[in-house]
């Protein structure tokens, strides 16, 4: 990535200590691993630091407006930039509910791309907790998914996907009667350019359902290629639990609070669905997601994916849609808040046999899937904590943990832990190396003579400073409107 040039305004002020003071040596107030607090003022950030050292400023925006940057540095007096997504098509549905289940076959409606088509399925498998349907009317130019591939992909997810969702997230509904899911196998869903998708709509009247639905828990499955990332066993099962805990989260928050027209943050939802990649043992593929919140710049190129492309606002605030340039760390932003939360709350303990025991986070899930509060709101409805206050805690812990200087459970991610029911590990290490490839290295904390100048509302930047003199001040200015936070984080 191209060098940025140096333009962050700093004073600093040098208070050198008397020479012919003969007391006791004091103590560090702020030693190696501390987080403290910097005021605020009507111009930026600030802070008088007692001994010379390595800082990371944490510096976050308050400010709720959606898709907006603030300056700040020699670009604190900057205008805001307002910079609006391109909007992404809407999540497929099915379009009517006529549609009566027969033994062998019966038709769906579906989205392949273009518009919504009938097509007739027949019942490839039955088993106790699934119905594993295949399209016979659409070509499937691909091969078919081994059978013992399948017979893995059912394994796991009802053995442990189905009985895990709904320990952590809340009940599976069960609209048509079958108490068993059904699962379509459609080459539609490859032509509509997706792995996998559900629509709410097939459970019940949601915003934007109207008469749409084709009556059950349906998992609409696209044929893999055998040369991707997504054909193994493994893999699919990860992608199945992501798009059942949509309908979770549908039945429990929509359907069961009578909350008809809501219409909550895309990303949100697409967050605790990552979560159930996590907690349901496949946390897997997920590690490329939140990764790319916490620095991919390097393999994309783009300064976005990392912690500069997320913002709080984007992951609770208001409804939207879904962000081309930022979707993929954005799904990863909601991952890691979610899971901060989540531990924050206790999280839970696994068991040598794979069981679960709840410490807390469980039970906060639940309050949250159930709970008729939306979005932002919901974070002081299941917490008791301002959603602020939440997010300046979890900024620093992004950057915090790792970096084995500070043991504050408020300020980092638990270690993470083995599954020993699918050898995955739950969790978040912000400096692990994934698949033999990937290695991270926290998110990206900007020397001062190098910052970009440029925050997100709701986002934060790292800024890496020098403190040579005890006493010195430092001073960052901030645009006003950006609502500056900040904290600082010895390292050296």
């Amino acid at each position: 990535m191209q060098r940025l040039l140096p333009f962050l305004a700093l004073s600093l002020v040098g208070c050198p200590a008397d020479p012919d003071d003969t007391g006791d040596v004091a103590v560090e107030t702020h030693p190696v691993g501390s987080v403290f607090d910097m005021d605020t003022t009507d111009v930026g950030v600030t802070a008088s630091f007692d001994e010379p050292g390595s800082y990371i400023v944490i510096l976050f925006s308050q400010a709720e407006d959606q898709s907006t940057k603030f300056g700040y540095g020699s670009l604190a007096d900057t205008a805001a930039r307002v910079e609006q997504p391109d909007p992404m098509p809407v999540r497929a549905h099915g379009v009517g509910a006529e549609a009566t289940r027969m033994p062998d076959v019966r038709e769906f409606r579906v989205w392949n791309g273009s518009t919504a088509v009938t097509i007739q399925a027949e019942v490839e498998e039955l088993t106790d907790e699934l119905v594993i349907w295949r399209d016979t009317t659409t070509e499937n130019p691909l091969a078919e998914i081994e059978e013992e591939t399948f017979e893995d992909v059912v394994e796991k997810f009802e053995g442990i996907v189905m009985p895990r969702t709904e320990q952590v997230f809340g009940p599976i509904s069960d609209v048509d009667g079958s108490g068993r899911i059904d699962v379509l196998i459609s080459y539609t869903v490859n032509q509509y350019g997706a792995i996998a998708y559900v629509s709410q709509c097939d459970i019940g009247e949601v915003m934007g359902c109207g008469s749409w639905g084709n009556g059950g828990e349906i998992i609409y499955v696209a044929y893999p290629d055998p040369e991707s990332s997504y054909s193994s066993a493994n893999a699919l099962v990860e992608i199945w639990a992501h798009e059942i805990n949509h309908l979770v989260y549908a039945w429990n928050k929509y359907l069961e609070n009578d909350l008809i027209n809501a219409d909550e943050n895309i990303y949100l939802t697409e967050g605790f669905s990552e979560l159930a990649q996590d907690l349901t043992g496949f946390n897997n593929g997920n590690q490329y997601i939140w990764a790319a919140a916490i620095d991919m710049r390097e393999f994309y190129e783009d300064e976005d994916f990392s912690t500069q492309g997320i913002s709080i606002n984007d992951v609770v605030r208001g409804t939207g849609y879904y962000d081309y340039d930022r979707d993929g760390p954005l799904r990863g932003a909601a991952y890691l808040f979610l899971r901060y939360v989540f531990e924050q709350q206790g999280g839970l303990i696994v068991n040598d046999d794979g069981s679960y025991e709840d410490a807390g986070g469980m039970a906060w899930i639940q309050d949250w899937f159930t709970s008729p509060e939306l979005g932002a709101d919901c974070v002081p409805a299941t917490t008791g904590q301002e959603l602020l206050d939440v997010a300046m805690d979890w900024y620093t812990a992004i950057v915090v943990t790792g970096m084995d200087l500070n043991d504050d459970p408020v300020y980092n991610y638990q270690d993470r832990v083995w599954d020993p029911l699918t050898s995955f590990e739950f969790g978040v290490d912000t400096y692990t190396t994934i698949h033999g490839w990937l290695t991270l290295a926290g998110p990206p904390v900007q020397p001062v003579d190098e910052a970009d100048g440029s925050i997100r509302a709701g986002g934060v930047e790292y800024l890496e400073i020098q403190v040579t003199e005890p006493g010195q001040v430092v001073e960052i200015p901030v645009s006003a409107e950006a609502l500056p936070r900040a904290r600082a984080f010895r390292i050296e």
